[in-house]
């Protein structure tokens, strides 16, 4: 899939690939979505604010999304062999947890 970069994003690219450093890949779900295309659909979709926010954010760590300030969903987060986060919950999963808040 071809992704068009902003230009600092092909800058610390070509910094990593020059420095030998793993490539960076956003924060993700389980299932590979990555979580911030997730959250800015469900964001227009339901004309809300999620917020992902831990209490104790050391590794590993649990977080909670919140939408409109009511929690919605919790995961655990971990790195990948990269160092990329990922959380332990597919996007899927997230969107009922979303539907179910907003939609009693």
């Amino acid at each position: 899939m071809a992704h068009d970069y902003p230009e600092w994003w092909e800058k610390n690219a070509a910094l990593r690939e020059k420095m030998g450093l793993p490539e960076y890949e956003p924060s993700r779900f389980t299932d590979g979505a990555y979580v911030h295309e997730v959250i800015e659909e469900i964001e227009e979709e339901y004309d809300c604010e999620v917020e992902l926010v831990s209490e104790d954010p050391n590794y590993p760590s649990n977080w909670t999304f919140r939408i409109n300030g009511t929690a919605c969903a919790e995961t655990r987060r971990h790195r990948d062999e990269n160092g990329n986060n990922v959380y332990q919950l597919t996007a899927s999963e997230f969107r009922r947890q979303v539907t179910e808040t907003i939609e009693p």
